[in-house]
């Protein structure tokens, strides 16, 4: 994420041990960063969630129109059969 400091050196500013003003900076751009990623990463997330439920109510939707056509061919197929002869 861009951080120069060692992990050890992060653990001992954690811990309370002075820090130089690079080494926080660095430190606040990091969580920034990762910050921004985590906002991405979830946002392609909701994203793909409304995409899957839009195409999955999409075909829903032809399903049911298919069947609605195929049962009134049926149907009209049916009535053919017990028409009485002209």
């Amino acid at each position: 994420m861009g951080i120069t400091t060692p992990p050890d050196r992060l653990r001992q500013m954690l811990a309370g041990a002075p820090a130089a003003y690079a080494e926080v900076a660095d430190f606040n751009f990091a969580l920034i960063a990762t910050q921004f990623k985590r906002d991405q990463f979830r946002s392609r997330v909701r994203r793909m969630k409304r995409r899957g439920a839009r195409t999955l109510i999409f075909v829903a939707m032809v399903l049911v129109t298919l069947n609605f056509l195929f049962c009134m061919a049926w149907a009209l197929f049916n009535l053919t059969l017990e028409a009485a002869p002209l």
